[in-house]
């Protein structure tokens, strides 16, 4: 009878644990500069922003990341372009059927012959920005634009890994 409790104990624990997760899905990076060039640097942002969370938490102990390609096979589908300046206010109907909790995406401009890159974690239910941990005001040379994901990963970590 003993072996019996511990054994439903520990099947509540996990099950407990598996559906604590926070499903997060990794949206391109929005080019408001409009110009057609860096159009490349709104998916690398977010491919190498998506390898870095996935690095951070790799058995998914705290998050479950939607993979890249179903991000992009849904975004194919509803037409949606992260160029667009309607891309921000369409987001939210890919965001819904995702299923996720949390929204980790951002934002780029050129100034000063360099990137201004941010980056949030945006909470889907009340679909605000998680004002305590954000990337903001990053500058980056052009070929160094990259290096931008790791100050966004330490900013971003506490909305994420609650410990």
């Amino acid at each position: 009878m003993k072996k019996l409790l511990s054994i439903l104990a520990l099947a509540c624990v996990i099950s407990t644990l598996a559906f604590s997760q926070t499903r997060i899905v990794v949206m391109p990076f929005q080019n408001m500069d409009g110009h057609i060039k860096y159009n490349i640097y709104s998916y690398k942002l977010q491919d190498s922003l998506y390898k870095a969370l996935q690095q951070l938490d790799p058995e998914g102990k705290y998050y479950k990341l939607v993979p890249i390609d179903s991000v992009e096979i849904l975004l194919a589908g509803m037409n949606l372009d992260p160029t667009n300046q309607q891309y921000q206010t369409d987001m939210w109907d890919a965001v819904k059927q995702l299923k996720v909790q949390k929204v980790i995406s951002g934002n780029f401009n050129i100034q000063a012959e360099r990137f201004l890159i941010n980056g949030y974690v945006i909470d889907v239910e009340t679909k605000l920005y998680d004002k305590a941990n954000q990337a903001r005001d990053i500058f980056k040379k052009e070929e160094r634009i990259l290096e931008a994901i790791g100050s966004i990963i330490k900013r971003i970590t506490p909305a994420l890994i609650k410990s």
